[in-house]
């Protein structure tokens, strides 16, 4: 037994030392930092089902701060698309996590082009429209309030990290 409380102690060490050097090297708490990495841009397309991954890209309008990761999955045979969205925000207190979830109806789907509409998506009177370009493997955005209602019409694009 002897051995195995010189191990766990020499172990114990080793982890105290590493966080020291962490700390001196960089004396911000290690648990704070704020980089944060966002999917790579990926459109995949394999026998009727679509899979994106990236980050929306404000290119117009409102741009909501913090970084944004989404995954974007459509069927042809249910002719349906379903966005998962997180958006995550760093303040002086700590940080905020966000998730929704919006569910698009395949308007029309080619060798080379998806779109697709969620009608009141978004405070129940904006729509939003999906764009994927199959060719390109490229993806745009538009929200746009539903006729009669007030709003403004915002678009992104579809961006990501390198692995």
């Amino acid at each position: 037994m002897p051995i195995l409380r010189y191990l766990i102690v020499s172990l114990a060490s080793a982890l105290v030392a590493t966080y020291v050097v962490l700390w001196y090297a960089s004396p911000a708490p290690i648990g704070q930092s704020h980089v944060v990495t966002v999917p790579p841009l990926t459109v995949q397309e394999h026998q009727g089902d679509l899979r994106i991954w990236g980050s929306w890209k404000t290119v117009a309008g409102y741009d909501q701060p913090g970084k944004n990761a989404i995954e974007i999955r459509c069927n042809a045979a249910k002719k349906a698309c379903s966005e998962a969205y997180a958006n995550m925000l760093h303040h002086d207190e700590g940080e905020d996590i966000t998730a929704q979830v919006f569910n698009y109806e395949v308007v029309e789907w080619t060798e080379s082009l998806l779109h697709a509409v969620a009608k009141g998506a978004m405070v129940e009177c904006i729509d939003r429209s999906l764009y994927v370009s199959l060719t390109d493997k490229t993806a745009s955005l538009e929200w746009t309030p539903q006729e009669g209602r007030e709003g403004d019409t915002d678009a992104a694009v579809l961006v990501g990290d390198p692995l």
